[in-house]
């Protein structure tokens, strides 16, 4: 039977691995990514999807460097790794509602702003986030930090939960889970006729949702699965995730900001000035023929 120090190392080396490739991941989408923000973003004007985005980048890249305090932190103390585990997680879960807002707007779009599928879409959104916000405060509320080189000698700090918490937490995941699937089926069910359509703004937004769905409903699954077996190497996919569900919907901003210069203030038209040399603005359902002659 493995001792509590085996079990430990165990979790520490998922931890360690989850921070390096979650680290890595979001600084290279960062430098890949780097000259597309400077020009649509920081030189465009303020919008809510701005905001979004600008939130979803750095925030996650302040939790990054929290992780790897609580994780490789010399000088940690039981205080200080509170206080960074407590803010990060709620910053996680902050997160995940911004990307969860951005990838619904995109579901909205390829459905051209349906009034039932708005419907379905917001009251799906709304209960993740009171679900979420709800089940974050029990999980913060359940978790405490200790010093793991009072402990056994690591570097950095350990989390210690109650059931309460680590029950919560598999229920935030399943509930995240559950509005994936509900976001992956919706653009599915609506983007297939988009894939014979490769020239189209719709292309470029069903493309970029279907990616980040398919990804994001994998990674949420995976988590959930692996938090229902607590199993030693559920922070790998966690980090993971967190890192992608930074990078899929800046993603997203970019790639339509960069197909198109006529956006409302949520990034969303019925209308687009296409960058194939027609300067007229075209309604979204006719871009795929004004794409394909031009191009």
């Amino acid at each position: 039977m493995a001792t509590i120090i085996q079990v430990m190392a165990q979790i520490l080396v998922s931890a360690n691995y989850g921070d390096c490739i979650a680290g890595t991941l979001t600084a290279y989408d960062y430098i890949l990514t780097f000259k597309q923000e400077r020009d649509l973003i920081w030189k465009a004007k303020w919008t809510p999807v701005k905001a979004l985005f600008l939130f979803i980048r750095y925030s996650v890249i302040l939790d990054m460097i929290g992780f790897f305090y609580i994780e490789f932190g010399q000088q940690a103390t039981n205080m200080s790794c509170t206080v960074v585990m407590d803010m990060a997680l709620a910053n996680v879960c902050m997160v995940y509602l911004c990307a969860g807002t951005v990838i619904s707007l995109r579901t909205w779009a390829i459905w051209e702003r349906n009034r039932i599928c708005g419907v379905i879409i917001a009251v799906a959104w709304s209960a993740s986030v009171i679900l979420a916000i709800y089940l974050t405060v029990c999980v913060i509320q359940g978790v405490s930090a200790f010093g793991l080189g009072d402990v056994a000698g690591f570097a950095g700090c350990g989390a210690a939960y109650t059931p309460e918490s680590l029950s919560a937490a598999l229920k935030s995941y399943i509930a995240l889970a559950t509005y994936e699937g509900l976001i992956f089926l919706m653009t599915v069910i609506r983007g297939i006729g988009c894939l014979f359509q490769p020239y189209s703004l719709t292309f470029v937004l069903y493309r970029d949702a279907f990616l980040a769905s398919t990804c994001l409903l994998t990674l949420t699954i995976v988590v959930a699965v692996l938090s229902a077996m607590n199993s030693d190497v559920f922070l790998l996919p966690f980090l993971v995730s967190l890192a992608f569900y930074s990078i899929a919907p800046c993603r997203i901003i970019l790639n339509l900001r960069d197909s198109t210069s006529s956006l409302d203030r949520w990034d969303l038209s019925t209308t687009s000035q296409t960058h194939f040399n027609n300067p007229s603005e075209v309604p979204l359902r006719r871009l795929d023929g004004a794409a394909e002659h031009a191009a």
